[in-house]
């Protein structure tokens, strides 16, 4: 949403006010109370970017999930909410919703070109012996494109855009002029974590100017759960859409694998991202998303499935945590098992009263650090056992950044719900621990390949 010259602030806030009166519920100190908290969310969130009219709808929406003000005063306003979502009437407002969709389409396009740029020399994109080559530099190929597309939306300074595009910069040489030996389990790491490191660098360039604000943090990491969910779904879509395109000329005798797998898989699958990041910067602020309400659907199943494996595991005696590939899937079902928790509590609204999802959550995470516990031991037993290994260092050290982050937020739950801190202060120290993963995958991706001899 843009800023309209047609929004009246004063008009919506007199409108939602005589909203809550004729409720008669709240008394004309306590409509003043609420005014002052809409007005000040409004102010914080324009001064942290956002467009005015786009403000006041967090704002309502915020405050709404206290009381349900925000479901009373839909009811009302709801003809208004979908003319903004649906139709836009103001030219100036068109014409960047034009220009916003041009980016998206000409960034995708680069990515797309960018991947195909190697193949020019002899390494093609699907094949096997440069498969390395493409899992360190893909996500170069498109996180430094989604950089400039919020810099070019938030504008924070050139001192800012510089340093970001220094660091994308330098690790791009990095990771290719480091020599390549067998058996390349630095190489494979650097593959695995670059995605990571540079994905927590493009968060400055969505926080913009605000990027020291936590809140603005806890923005970034609901964000990527929407872009991660919508970026899933677009994907699948692009699959049925290969699929189709195949299915339909191959009935008519013309085959088409060549051109499907060169350009519409590799200019559709890097088109996902900037799709995904667009959907969710121009939808999410003006109606619910449905990603809050699938993260709460999988968080119950995740509960279970990994209760059960527990309780079966004790049962039988047997433990994974022996073969390493297991040990490895296991670090990875735990990563997803964070980013689910974190994007609940950052879909959350921190003036609600604890719910049935926030002692899930803490279920979730209790459950979660038994099976961290176990995996850290089972690393121990292989460190002593068969010695250092770069594959069994870096799977220690994400191992006890995880059991640390998931520990913290089991104490701040614990902590909230005897009403000991505020649900904030759990948000403030998450974001701030972002920097122990900003970190340890730098580590991992550039000094790893140094301290192992670039085998």
């Amino acid at each position: 949403m843009t800023n309209h010259d047609s929004f009246d602030l004063e008009a919506q806030i007199r409108s939602w006010n005589n909203c809550l009166r004729s409720r008669g519920n709240f008394s004309e100190a306590d409509l003043g109370e609420l005014e002052n908290h809409l007005r000040d969310e409004v102010e914080d969130l324009v001064g942290a970017g956002l467009a005015l009219d786009e403000a006041f709808l967090i704002s309502v929406k915020r405050l709404g999930n206290t009381d349900s003000l925000s479901q009373e005063y839909s009811k009302i306003n709801t003809e208004n909410l979908w003319r903004q979502l649906l139709q836009d009437r103001d030219p100036g407002a068109r014409a960047r919703t034009r220009r916003e969709i041009g980016l998206v389409i000409l960034f995708a396009l680069l990515a797309g070109t960018l991947a195909k740029i190697p193949g020019l020399f002899g390494r093609g994109l699907f094949e096997p012996l440069y498969q390395l080559f493409y899992l360190k530099n893909l996500s170069l190929f498109v996180l430094p494109l989604l950089a400039g597309y919020f810099f070019l939306k938030r504008n924070p300074g050139r001192k800012r855009i510089v340093s970001v595009y220094g660091v994308f910069l330098l690790a791009a040489l990095l990771i290719n002029l480091y020599p390549s030996r067998d058996p390349k389990a630095t190489e494979f790491l650097t593959g695995i974590h670059l995605p990571i490191f540079l994905w927590l660098l493009t968060g400055l360039a969505y926080a913009g100017a605000a990027w020291r604000s936590a809140a603005r943090r806890m923005d970034f990491i609901r964000f990527t759960g929407e872009a991660f969910i919508y970026a899933v779904l677009i994907g699948c879509g692009v699959m049925v859409l290969v699929g189709f395109t195949q299915m339909i000329f191959g009935a008519i005798k013309v085959d088409l694998s060549r051109f499907t797998q060169e350009y519409l898989v590799v200019y559709g699958v890097f088109a996902v991202p900037f799709i995904a990041v667009y959907l969710v910067e121009a939808k999410k602020s003006i109606i619910e998303n449905f990603a809050p309400i699938l993260a709460k659907i999988f968080s119950p199943l995740f509960f279970a499935t990994m209760t059960s494996f527990l309780v079966v595991m004790l049962i039988q005696g047997k433990s994974p945590f022996v073969d390493r590939n297991y040990l490895i899937a296991f670090d990875l079902m735990l990563a997803l098992v964070l980013g689910l928790v974190l994007y609940i509590v950052s879909s959350r609204d921190i003036h609600e009263a604890p719910g049935l999802f926030d002692y899930l959550n803490l279920a979730l995470i209790v459950v979660a650090l038994i099976i961290d516990a176990i995996a850290l031991s089972a690393i121990v037993f292989r460190l002593s056992s068969y010695g250092i290994s770069p594959n069994k260092l870096a799977a220690l050290g994400e191992n006890i950044i995880l059991f640390v982050n998931l520990t913290g937020l089991a104490v701040f739950y614990l902590r909230y719900f005897m009403k000991r801190c505020h649900f904030s202060a759990m948000e403030k120290w998450q974001t701030g621990y972002l920097r122990y993963y900003l970190a340890w995958t730098a580590v991992v991706a550039f000094l790893f390949p140094i301290l192992f001899g670039f085998s």
